[in-house]
């Protein structure tokens, strides 16, 4: 058993799922979701495909039950999407890009909206220490983001931008595709 949930649940080998080791320090009885919905969670983020039969089987309980916690974790917004991940170093020769940027205080909002409406830009970030913003892209190639740091980043409000590009992941992201 660990923290009340029976072992066997979880989706790899009788171990707990990385959502319930997240959450394992906090009283249960303060969260949103109980030891049910964490279990749901884990079976959903190892296989969103999973069929709702299917988990119930895995779970021991009814197949109604796990329509239904789906349902009330849909609504309260706790799975906002179901989706894949996609391997882009298999389809392309994707280059990811962390991009910190110094903005001039007045103009963050403008350089913010600016950047997220650019199609290689997967996430935007704003970070304390030197810089103000930290942007995720991946692009198809160097020229991509070469054209990307000479272009798109010449804008009004960006005082200075550092780029470090990904070389390799040893524990990526996948919805970021490295």
């Amino acid at each position: 058993m660990w923290a009340g949930i029976p072992m066997g649940s979880s989706p790899s080998n009788d171990q707990p799922c990385e959502l319930h080791e997240r959450w394992k320090c906090l009283d249960f009885k303060m969260l949103p979701i109980d030891t049910t919905d964490i279990k749901i969670l884990c079976e959903l983020r190892e296989n969103a495909r999973m069929s709702n039969s299917e988990i119930a089987k895995k779970l021991n309980v009814t197949e109604a039950t796990v329509r239904r916690r789906i349902k009330n974790l849909i609504e309260k917004g706790i799975i906002m999407r179901f989706s894949i991940h996609i391997d882009y170093r298999l389809i392309e020769n994707t280059v990811k890009a962390y991009v910190h940027i110094k903005t001039v205080t007045d103009k963050l909002d403008l350089v913010v909206r600016h950047l997220v409406n650019h199609d290689r830009v997967v996430a935007v970030y704003r970070v304390t220490g030197e810089y103000d913003i930290l942007v995720v892209a991946l692009f198809v190639g160097m020229t991509e983001l070469q054209e990307f740091i000479d272009t798109f980043l010449k804008t009004d409000g960006i005082k200075e931008t550092d780029t470090q590009i990904v070389m390799s992941a040893h524990k990526g992201v996948p919805w970021t595709g490295i």
